[in-house]
Parts: C-alpha cells; structure tokens; sequence
C-alpha cells in the first residue's frame, strides 16, 4: 500500500491519459516523492536517464523543453487550485524552458525561483493532502478483512447481565455478500461499546467516522486512553473521560457510523495517537492520514477491520 505512488499515477492518469509519453515518463519521474528538490543527486540530467530507460528511446537534450511541458499541462489542469494556495502561476511560464533564472542551470540556483520545484510542492503540499482527505478512509476501508461484527453496543442492563471478563456476547461470524442492511443502534440511547479483535497485546486504533465527525476514539483520553489490545475491550476505558464523567455513546442523529479499527503489532509513533488533555478526543484529518499511511507502510503487521451501523 504505497499511498503517495498511487496519487501520483492517478495524477500522471488525468494529466497524460493512454500510453507513457515522454511528459508522462517526466512527470512520474521529476515529480516522484524521492526526487524531491533537496535531492541533489536527481539533477534533471538524471531524471533524463532514467526517462530514457522508462521509454526506450529520447533524447536526454531535450529535458528541459520537457519539463516546461508537463508544467504547462500541470498549471492549465490546476490554474485556480495553485492561485488559491499562494502559487505564482504567472512565473510558471515565463521563465526559460528548463525553469530557471537568467540561464543558469536549475540545480545552481536554488534561491532563484524554479517552476518545476513550485509545482513540485504545491503538487505534495497541498493538491495530495486534499486527495489524502478524499480517498483516505475508503483507501482503508479496502484493505480491511471480510466483514465482521466486531463491535457491539450493550445498553446498562446488557452490560450488567454479562460477566466483566467473560462477556456473554453474541457469537462473532462474517456477514455474507448477501447480507447489505447494516446493524442497527437505536438513537439517544446510552450504550457501552464492545471490541471484539483476535490481536491481543496489539497497539488499536479506533477511527470513527459520521456525516460530521472525525474522531480517534481508540486511543485516546476521551474514551480509551490505553491503546494496548485486551480482547475484549469495553469504552469507555476506566480513566477516560467519559468514564469519569459517567458518560457513555449516545447518538442523537439519525444516519451511518462508521467504524475503522487498525491492529499493529509493532506500535506507532505518532504525536496524536498519545492521549492528552489538550485534545481528548483527536480528529482525525488529511494530515494525520499522510503520517498514519507512512508509517503503516513501514511495517507490514497490521490488520484492518471495518464496521458500519444505521442509526434508527
């Protein structure tokens, strides 16, 4: 799961649709995240080789011309976008075709403006956090098991009438294909929630997701501030906030929950995976998913799990 590859070809997709062109060769190349502008070794001339590689035959003088291309399709594709971050879009055409100053080759002019590496971090900057905010969660959600039921919400005298820990829950099984109406939870009713994952002693992230709200639930001061795996988990955890608070879930809107739960056995490092009262109850945004994408893609003992509930 490379995260930023796949932007990057769907970008190339929409820009230069069909077969590798020689401005497509240039943009998946010059514009990749490992040939970034502070990688002296990609100079243009290497990312000329490696075209030529891709392509079979070019002319590695023409790099330049090449590159002034692809900046043209890439500054016509998304003109208003970049204006609207602060981009020079103007500059993006009027300089020389290689995208530097008075003749000087691009890699000795680094405080000179250079399109190329604008559009290089505007591209990475902000047209991918923006794709991140879109795709992300559904990115996740494909990667998660067979459907399981893997949360259950227990009203106080369910929770009562089961023992703490030997929970007396409903049997746990895969949903058929057939089988599309998702579960239900009744509206404005106080529930304790059930986690129910074979990955004991994993590091859980619980990502929740409504028609307005973005939260980590799992872990997290507001509901389970130890993020360490114990199947089953109850939240609200003893010592989260709601706990103190005698709070449990209650949703007051009508509409879809949705559920993300990621098991990993090596544990993140992340700033706003560590409960603290400043944010007891963290968001979840396009930038926290770049960082959580990255490092998942470092490891590859994880396991994803999705769940859906209507509330009615």
């Amino acid at each position: 799961m490379n995260l930023k590859q796949n932007f990057q070809n769907q970008i190339a997709e929409s820009l230069f649709p069909g077969n590798l062109s020689e401005e497509k060769a240039c943009f998946l190349r010059r514009f990749a995240p490992e040939n970034h502008p502070d990688n002296r070794v990609s100079t243009h001339k290497e990312i000329a080789k490696l075209m030529k590689s891709d392509l079979t035959v070019y002319c590695e003088d023409k790099i330049n011309q090449t590159i002034r291309k692809v900046i043209e399709v890439v500054h016509k594709a998304y003109e208003e976008d970049m204006k609207a971050d602060g981009v020079n879009t103007e500059g993006l055409l009027n300089l020389k075709a290689g995208g530097t100053l008075k003749g000087k080759e691009d890699e000795e002019s680094d405080k000179k403006f250079s399109p190329w590496k604008e559009a290089y971090k505007w591209l990475w900057n902000h047209k991918y956090l923006r794709w991140v905010d879109i795709n992300g969660w559904e990115i996740l959600k494909k990667q998660a098991k067979t459907a399981l039921d893997w949360i259950q919400f227990l009203t106080e005298q369910e929770m009562a009438s089961v023992g703490v820990d030997t929970r007396a829950l409903k049997p746990l099984s895969p949903r058929s294909s057939a089988q599309k109406i998702d579960p239900i939870i009744p509206i404005n009713q106080p529930l304790s929630m059930i986690v129910d994952l074979a990955y004991p002693n994993y590091q859980m992230l619980l990502l929740y997701r409504s028609a307005e709200t973005k939260y980590v639930l799992c872990p997290s001061l507001g509901y389970a501030p130890n993020g360490v795996n114990k199947p089953p988990m109850t939240l609200p955890q003893e010592g989260s906030v709601a706990h103190d608070n005698k709070e449990t879930f209650t949703f007051e809107e009508l509409g879809k929950e949705e559920f993300l739960a990621i098991a990993v056995e090596n544990p993140l490092n992340l700033d706003w995976l560590a409960p603290c009262k400043d944010e007891d109850l963290p968001v979840w945004n396009a930038e926290r998913l770049k960082e959580l994408f990255e490092q998942l893609e470092q490891q590859d003992t994880w396991q994803i799990f999705y769940q859906s509930f209507e509330v009615v």
